[in-house]
């Protein structure tokens, strides 16, 4: 159905004369399928609000597991850093966005420099406030 209504969508666009450059939607698989093989010209994006909903549930589950209630206390966190990283960076840096986004593991042990990845090796911010930090080996 959904991926119906994209198709129905550029058709009837492309058929007063537009073209679509920018698509944004949520993480179906047959869209993005569809738009990288039927429309390469189209950029897609995936909605953030998905992909945050999407992890949510999964750190909702782990953190029911037995030792690893304090992802809880994170939820919130993860959604705001990712949403962050995708606020901050301008298009084209996609390396930049993931080099973000797998700082927060670091940044969750209370490890703010060093990171991995060369792209962002340092937490953005100055000072923050105490926290309950997540030990390695927990």
């Amino acid at each position: 159905m959904e991926l119906e209504g994209a198709k129905c969508s550029f058709l009837f666009l492309q058929s007063v004369g537009l073209s679509v450059i920018t698509f944004v939607s949520h993480r179906h698989r047959g869209i993005a399928k569809w738009l990288k093989t039927s429309q390469p010209q189209t950029t897609h994006y995936f909605d953030i609000w998905h992909v945050a909903r999407s992890i949510n549930k999964k750190l909702l589950k782990a953190s029911q597991e037995k030792g690893c209630e304090v992802i809880k206390d994170w939820m919130r966190g993860v959604t705001n850093h990712l949403y962050w990283c995708v606020a901050s960076t301008l298009d084209g840096f996609e390396k930049l966005i993931l080099a973000k986004w797998k700082s927060f593991l670091g940044h969750i042990r209370n490890k703010h420099t060093g990171h991995p990845d060369s792209e962002f090796e340092a937490c953005a911010y100055e000072e923050i406030a105490p926290r309950r930090w997540i030990k390695i080996g927990m």
